[in-house]
């Protein structure tokens, strides 16, 4: 009994929460309910890449590093999500990838990378997983020992846990309306057969003589009773089926504990924050260990790009510059100015703004 109130109550809850506004904004005032920032965050988009860090032919570390070693950082992560080499080395390689300062030969490797964590504390239990590193960065010419830079690099970032929100009312009654829906219909059909055909029939002797047929017997009133049973029943359990699911993955231990029960694999796992791997928070995965790798992703790489933007100050390289390529008026002023200032300017494709617009605009009547 008592179960059955809890679902019951949960039914109404998210039927509450997925029709009224009201009760909505009280919702997510609640524990375990998604906050209002929160669900606002939630439909924002990203904010657009408007920079790139970039060394040219003219910048003297083009080209020229080559990764040492990595201390302070165990190989690989073990009973734990936790940030690891295996996971660390492969994003490091395409940072100096893409920013241009990975050697090309092993001559031409010149100056090579040290990278050492002095701090590195990351959550494994709970909701909201918060961690931080610290980092020396530190650039050493191979051939003189001199240290070229040297620096102690932060992170910090919280991967939040998704409370509940529409898309869990969602998910609900899709699992549920097809049961309803079916039981509905088998309920429907019974009647109309019963209490309108047979009824028919037996009250109309021309249609028997016609037809040639005897009467039907009626179902008695137990039969009527078990079909309203069975409704009721099917009706109930489907419309409560997909509430407890939702229930069900609220209290699922894997959501909460970062455990390695699956074949390992590592792969970076961003989740979708503002300010990309600048952003200091985000909304992470309901799996724990989804969830624990995307703030391990998140802490390193942002680590990463602090390093790279820290590393092209101190070396006077200037950003590239990321401009649309369209031909209004305020694209043309970013272009301009960026030019003016000695910024290096990339655009994007170019071949979206040629495409003819086929749109005729937004269809109004004007009649009174």
């Amino acid at each position: 009994m008592l179960k059955a109130i809890l679902l019951g109550a949960g039914a109404l809850c998210l039927t509450a929460c997925a029709n009224h506004q009201p009760t909505k904004n009280a919702a997510m005032s609640l524990p375990g309910f998604m906050n209002q920032q929160d669900t606002l965050e939630k439909q924002r988009p990203v904010l657009p890449v408007t920079h790139y860090v970039k060394w040219y032919t003219e910048d003297r570390l083009q080209h020229g590093i080559v990764l040492d070693y990595i201390s302070g950082m165990s190989q690989r992560d073990y009973l734990f999500e936790e940030p690891n080499q295996e996971l660390f080395r492969p994003m490091v390689g395409d940072a100096l990838y893409q920013s241009g300062l990975m050697a090309r030969t092993g001559a031409g490797a010149r100056y090579a990378l040290q990278i050492e964590f002095l701090d590195l504390d990351t959550d494994a239990f709970g909701r909201n997983f918060a961690g931080k590193t610290d980092a020396i960065y530190r650039i050493v010419d191979r051939r003189t020992n001199e240290i070229v830079y040297e620096k102690t690099i932060g992170s910090r970032f919280v991967a939040k846990y998704p409370g509940l929100n529409e898309d869990d009312a969602s998910f609900a009654y899709d699992v549920s309306a097809p049961g309803v829906i079916a039981a509905t219909k088998a309920f429907g059909a019974f009647a109309l057969y019963e209490g309108g055909m047979v009824e028919l029939w037996n009250n109309n002797e021309k249609l028997q003589n016609f037809f040639g047929g005897d009467s039907i017997d009626e179902v008695s009133q137990a039969g009527w009773n078990d079909a309203y049973q069975s409704y009721a029943w099917v009706t109930g359990i489907s419309a409560l089926s997909g509430p407890a699911l939702v229930l069900l993955g609220q209290v699922n231990p894997l959501n909460y504990a970062s455990l390695q029960l699956e074949p390992r694999g590592e792969s970076p796992s961003l989740t979708k924050a503002r300010r990309g791997t600048l952003s200091e928070s985000g909304l992470g995965s309901r799996s724990a260990r989804k969830r624990a790798n995307e703030l391990n992703t998140h802490l390193l790489a942002q680590s990463l790009t602090v390093f790279l933007l820290d590393l092209a100050e101190k070396e006077d390289v200037r950003l590239t510059q990321l401009v649309p390529c369209g031909s209004s008026p305020s694209d043309a002023s970013d272009i301009i100015e960026a030019v003016r200032q000695g910024t290096r300017v990339v655009s994007d494709d170019c071949r979206v703004y040629v495409e003819p617009d086929t749109s005729r605009g937004v269809g109004i009547t004007a009649y009174k």
